[in-house]
């Protein structure tokens, strides 16, 4: 059964998507035009939160985590994160500071932001030495990671690689095989069981993707 948003949380994904929106016309400098507006050839960080957000509505009732928490962190883990930003990495931060103004007004209850505030400022990183708390801490962790692995991970992959540079099927092939390396990694740090067994599956399908690929394109 799908359920119509809140208005919190419409509120945080029309935030999300002006800032991704604006950030991506940016770094791939030329948009398409649609329907009267602008849009970049792909808006990578809004498609790695829409992947965020249903994996936060997936997990939390499995593990019985606070699903307001983890869905208004799920939206807004990367509300500042910029596409090709080489200087310091304060992104965790300054989404956790931009909490207050894009909740300002809506129906989210404010008891519970400074546990979304947490949240946010700790999902950063692909390992992890310890697991995270509380849980609603740990979920976006897990969640934020699981978006990395899998088919859709690869589509996000493939659509925003040409614009850091010039791509191919080997240069795809040749970062998969280093992400799969970073990957296990990510499978062995996840917090919650069932994250960690939805991990350990889709690292399985991107192995044998991999796999895959190797044997069509070395015999060309």
């Amino acid at each position: 059964m799908t359920f119509a948003p809140l208005p919190w949380q419409t509120a945080c994904e029309q935030a999300l998507h002006d800032f991704t929106r604006q950030d991506a016309l940016r770094f791939w400098g030329w948009g398409h035009e649609l329907d009267g507006l602008r849009v970049p050839a792909f808006d990578y960080r809004f498609e790695h939160t829409l992947a965020v957000v249903k994996l936060a509505e997936w997990l939390a009732p499995l593990v019985d985590a606070d699903a307001d928490v983890l869905t208004c962190a799920a939206w807004l883990h990367d509300c500042r994160k910029m596409l090709g930003w080489r200087g310091p990495d304060n992104h965790a931060e300054d989404a956790g500071n931009a909490l207050d103004g894009i909740l300002e007004g809506t129906d989210f209850p404010r008891h519970k932001i400074s546990a979304v505030r947490h949240a946010i400022s700790n999902h950063v990183g692909l390992s992890l030495k310890e697991p995270l708390e509380p849980l609603e801490t740990a979920c976006l962790w897990d969640i934020d990671k699981l978006s990395k692995l899998g088919a859709a991970s690869l589509i996000h992959f493939i659509g925003i690689a040409p614009a850091f540079q010039p791509t191919s099927t080997s240069e795809v092939l040749e970062k998969g095989e280093k992400w799969l390396k970073l990957a296990h990694g990510i499978v062995d740090s996840m917090n919650t069981a069932p994250a960690k067994s939805e991990a350990a599956k889709r690292f399985e399908f991107l192995r044998h993707f991999y796999e895959q690929l190797i044997d069509e394109w070395e015999t060309i």
